[in-house]
């Protein structure tokens, strides 16, 4: 069984498991496109009408520093995210507590576009590596024994103190779009961004990731989504939406 084919005995085991969690404060309905659970406000766009030139007021959308400045100098938070390098990625080993489970996943196939998105969970303060290193455990564990997932459906995660982390295994289709998941880089900032606003350090890090990804797979900015914009969904949330629509744009760091 992989995450395309669902079967009816499947959804009812991973219903079963998703109670489980629930009871033990697990279960996750953070990022996810379908009907939403309850409502949550709607995308507030800097950009003009057609959500492209990234014009607009972003006042209201500046990055908030960490309390501790022990993720950058301020050298490097006065940079241009542009002239940041691209973070090296931590290898899954540091953080995985169980292996993927092949036979729930399809092969990957050639890349074509790429998908950003937030975890949407319940906010929470991540001030270490060893904090991140459980979020995304945690969140692994979700996906994997809650939702009967092979594994994290991210293929790549960005946190907030501007590093970067391999999720899924690029071998693997990831589970992070319904349906468009072939061919789709799903990466994870960290943050539920519906409530919070993206680091500096962590936005400096998305877009220098963004960057490296683009050019090793040839894929434009174009095609360069968030999540809200392949499905019905508040994902990557209002306070990093509009990062992503002027990156994109007209004299954006991505084009």
């Amino acid at each position: 069984m992989n995450e395309r084919r669902i079967t009816r005995r499947a959804i009812l085991e991973a219903g079963l498991r998703a109670g489980a969690m629930a009871s033990a404060g697990l279960f996750l309905t953070g990022c996810a496109s379908g009907r939403r659970r309850t409502a949550l406000p709607d995308p507030q766009w800097p950009a003009s009408e057609d959500g492209v030139s990234g014009r607009g007021d972003l006042s209201k959308y500046e990055p908030v520093r960490p309390a501790s400045p022990s993720w950058s100098s301020r050298s490097e938070v006065n940079r241009t995210p542009a002239s940041i390098p691209s973070p090296m990625v931590r290898p899954r080993s540091q953080w995985a507590g169980a292996r993927p489970i092949p036979s729930r996943m399809d092969r990957m196939t050639p890349v074509r576009r790429i998908t950003v998105h937030h975890d949407g969970m319940e906010p929470v303060e991540l001030r270490t590596v060893r904090d991140v290193a459980a979020r995304l455990d945690h969140i692994r564990s979700a996906h994997q024994n809650g939702r009967g997932w092979g594994d994290i459906g991210y293929h790549y995660v960005i946190d907030p103190l501007g590093g970067a982390w391999e999720g899924r295994p690029l071998a693997w289709q990831g589970a992070h779009v319904a349906d468009q998941n072939a061919g789709n880089v799903g990466i994870l900032t960290l943050g539920n961004f519906e409530v919070q606003r993206p680091t500096e350090a962590q936005l400096a890090a998305l877009y220098a990731f963004l960057k490296s990804q683009m050019r090793v797979y040839r894929v434009p900015a174009r095609r360069v989504h968030t999540h809200r914009e392949l499905a019905p969904t508040a994902c990557p949330g209002r306070n990093l939406q509009p990062y992503m629509v002027r990156a994109r744009g007209i004299g954006g760091v991505l084009v």
